[in-house]
């Protein structure tokens, strides 16, 4: 957990984070080895969460190679965006940090304390990067981000 005071922004604590997985974690199913020992730091700090929907069907794989907690949606009556929302709410919206490129992600990235959309090599939504708080250009800038305060402070305070 961490709190952080960001001029003319607020305090915020941060104790969660929620990763979407396809376009934001990985690309075509890979991950770098630099990503999983980032991981390890940002364990030391937040709770961390893989959010998908499985697309490629390799989800529990990512989440144990990341030694990390996973949640697989399978929104039946409402959508994916509504899915991922109501686990972001059930985790706590004021203290979670949400990470997602895609349409599906739109909603959590609005709603979270902070909302970070990755372009990536899949790129992003319209609707996510205009739900977000922060646009970084890939994973690795987003755990930096996360890892160092003082870039939070600097591209939140105003």
């Amino acid at each position: 957990m961490r709190k952080i005071e960001i001029p003319n922004y607020g305090i915020i604590t941060i104790e969660n984070i929620i990763f979407d997985v396809n376009g934001t974690l990985q690309f075509q199913g890979k991950i770098s080895q630099i990503l999983i020992r980032k991981f390890k730091e940002l364990k030391k700090i937040y709770k961390i969460y893989l959010l998908s929907a499985d697309t490629r069907g390799n989800l529990k794989n990512i989440a144990e190679m990341l030694d990390v907690k996973y949640i697989k949606i399978n929104p039946r009556g409402i959508t994916e965006a509504k899915a991922k929302n109501n686990e972001l709410i059930r985790l706590g919206k004021d203290i979670t940090v949400a990470i997602g490129n895609g349409n599906n992600d739109a909603l959590m990235l609005k709603n979270a304390i902070v909302g970070i959309v990755i372009l990536g090599n899949e790129g992003a939504s319209i609707k996510s990067i205009m739900n977000s708080d922060v646009v970084l250009p890939d994973p690795l800038n987003a755990l930096d981000f996360l890892l160092d305060e003082k870039i939070m402070i600097a591209t939140l305070r105003s």
